[in-house]
């Protein structure tokens, strides 16, 4: 079965030719791309290009255009003429753009088999990565749209309109942090670095609860189990003691407690995968999948260093570099904030003061250069129990001030909350 039709793409062509006023039923639905004959793609090039100036877009005009592309007409201007004198009436442009955009997406996902055909007979690539591989590929049919170029001032209108809004953010559960950050802002890369036991996945879970509140989140947990993860929640939501859920020796109260957390934990649309040693293919395969499952609000991935290279040959601070720009990418691609947990080496312990810096994170200096924004915690004890406060450093903000605020610590209870005020969940 072929996947064009000839006749759909002529009589949107002559439509367009015979009445400029059409141009953009067909132009806004169907791009010059998406016409099967190359001869085809190139009129429709060139009538994009006169009705982008604000041209007419008769025969004449359009042959005078292709000659100005450098192009030229196999089957001569006549074949303009011929097109334009075929079509009786205008008014079916649009129906006639629906016919070659749904034979071109059948095109591009013939291609797309094809692609999957091939990746499954090369037994070179680890399998994972192939799956992503071919995910990527079909999931790119259904949002494919040949790239425009247009001059920076045609959209500064919907700036300027934006401009009268406030800024999209998610605000993050400590109103001191977002007086210097504003909040979880979609398409942006957040890195949180810290030594081990210095709240960074507490911080994350907490980030990751306000953020549901949007949308579904997906969560790539390479050091805990989701029964940890879990526990954390019971205890974020319900006011349980970490320690008593640590040891399954709940008493009446924690009972009831739990029992109030556990419908909020229930409605809560995060999505764990906690398999130990995912891959980069591996994290991106589960952000697709909880993006086929509804919106997505982001992202979480615990943490960065610990996630595995598919080519041992590779060395680490090339691999981790990798990592970080693909997870910068990834915020893009979803249209999400993505937050990653970074390790930071021993050098902040050996400091006076103990004060982390950006030179810290671990193994690479490309997190410091991908991330939006970078915060840096610090404790003074890594007892979980023991109230205090945590130090948070905004090192980087790409997108406004840096500076050191002061979170109260409450481990016991599996969270953070503003200091001298009253702190409660997103839920």
């Amino acid at each position: 079965m072929s996947h064009f039709d000839r006749e759909a793409e002529r009589a949107a062509l002559g439509a367009m030719m015979l009445d400029s006023r059409r141009v953009w039923d067909v132009l806004d639905v169907a791009q010059p791309g998406d016409f099967h004959d190359p001869v085809h793609e190139v009129i429709a090039t060139a009538i994009h290009r006169l009705a982008t100036r604000g041209s007419g877009t008769d025969a004449v005009l359009v042959e005078a255009e292709v000659a100005a592309m450098g192009d030229h007409l196999p089957r001569g201007p006549g074949y303009l003429f011929e097109l334009s004198s075929s079509v009786t009436t205008a008014s079916n442009a649009a129906y006639y753009a629906e016919q070659i955009v749904e034979h071109a997406q059948r095109r591009r996902l013939a291609d797309a088999a094809s692609t999957v055909n091939a990746l499954a007979a090369d037994r070179r690539q680890p399998v994972a990565e192939q799956i992503e591989s071919a995910r990527a590929a079909v999931d790119a049919v259904a949002r494919r749209r040949a790239a425009t170029v247009r001059p920076v001032g045609d959209s500064i209108d919907d700036l300027f309109a934006a401009m009268t809004e406030p800024p999209v953010y998610t605000p993050t559960p400590w109103r001191s942090i977002n007086d210097l950050i504003g909040g979880l802002r979609p398409r942006a890369f957040y890195v949180v670095g810290a030594r081990p036991a210095s709240g960074k996945t507490i911080m994350a879970l907490n980030m990751a609860t306000a953020l549901a509140v949007n949308g579904n989140v997906a969560v790539s947990s390479l050091e805990m189990g989701e029964e940890e993860l879990q526990k954390r929640l019971v205890s974020q939501l319900g006011e349980v003691h970490m320690t008593h859920l640590v040891n399954n020796a709940l008493d009446d109260d924690d009972w009831r407690r739990a029992q109030i957390a556990r419908p909020k934990i229930m409605r809560l649309p995060l999505f764990v995968d906690d398999r130990p040693g995912q891959t980069l293919a591996q994290i991106r395969s589960h952000v697709r999948s909880v993006a086929h499952e509804g919106p997505l609000a982001g992202v979480v991935v615990d943490y960065l260093q610990l996630v595995e290279t598919s080519d041992p040959r590779k060395d680490r601070r090339t691999h981790l570099g990798e990592v970080s720009r693909a997870l910068k990418v990834m915020a893009k691609e979803f249209d999400c904030p993505v937050i990653a947990l970074a390790q930071l080496n021993r050098k902040s312990e050996e400091r006076a003061g103990k004060k982390p810096m950006l030179s810290d994170l671990k193994e690479t200096g490309d997190i410091e250069q991908d991330a939006d924004v970078v915060l840096l915690l610090s404790r003074d004890t890594d007892d979980p129990d023991r109230l205090g406060e945590v130090d948070v450093q905004v090192a980087k903000n790409r997108h406004g001030n840096t500076g050191e605020i002061a979170l109260a610590w409450q481990g016991h209870f599996a969270r953070m909350k503003d200091m001298g005020a009253d702190w409660a969940p997103g839920m």
